[in-house]
């Protein structure tokens, strides 16, 4: 049974707004409905081609979304959702902080300010920027 089948198209748009391939969203589905697998049994149920399983599970264990046991033969779990979404949003709200920091220490500098100052002056004279004035 192709395990592409067993999720509804729309959801695949979800997975991918998660981040997960469509491989990736039906190997983490299968991993949710049955538990921990081999890697073959993965392979099997989810649909997946055995040829291609090994490279999913790994990006799936990159993100964060399961498990991996290296004793063999490996077997695959899949880390609860909400667990993943925690950690990213997480990981999000870090980002939005180090770049809301990153332009605070860029609006101190010079070249920002002397870039504001013309920004305002050419807003002012209705977008005629005149950089070289009459004397």
């Amino acid at each position: 049974m192709n395990g592409m089948s067993l999720l509804p198209e729309d959801i695949f748009k979800v997975f991918a707004r998660l981040g997960f391939s469509k491989y990736e969203a039906v190997a983490y589905a299968t991993l949710c409905a049955c538990g921990r697998l081999k890697i073959g049994e993965l392979a099997k149920y989810s649909g997946v081609p055995q040829s291609r399983i090994y490279l999913i599970v790994t990006q799936l264990e990159e993100k964060g979304a399961v498990t991996v046991s290296r004793v063999w033969p490996s077997t695959a779990e899949n880390v609860p959702l909400r667990e993943i979404v925690s950690s990213r949003v997480k990981q999000y709200l870090r980002d939005a902080q180090t770049v809301s920091e990153y332009i605070k220490s860029i609006q101190s500098t010079e070249i920002f300010k002397h870039l504001y100052d013309t920004r305002r002056i050419a807003l002012r004279s209705n977008g005629r920027l005149d950089l070289c004035p009459q004397a």
